[in-house]
């Protein structure tokens, strides 16, 4: 596994263990997301900073990449309007 760590705003250290692409643990939780982007998201882009990841893209709206997320949360707690919530 790889180990992938982001330090928050807040000053805390998240780690993320990241199964290897062709473990059976990647294929048990492919396509599992946690979260999601609500309406109350004004496009303020803090998430996709926080993401760990990189999950999170930008287009017309914000949306989380079911295939890259990790379902760490980190985004939830980084949105400042509480737009990003558990699925």
């Amino acid at each position: 596994m790889c180990k992938n760590f982001k330090i928050g705003r807040n000053g805390m250290k998240v780690v993320v263990f990241l199964p290897h692409e062709n473990s059976k643990l990647n294929s048990k939780f492919k396509n599992i997301m946690a979260y999601k982007i609500t309406d109350s998201c004004v496009a303020c882009g803090t998430c996709i900073d926080e993401c760990p990841v990189g999950a999170i893209s930008e287009g017309d709206i914000y949306v989380i990449d079911a295939d890259a997320c990790v379902g760490c949360g980190t985004c939830a707690g980084a949105c400042p309007n509480e737009a990003i919530v558990e699925d």
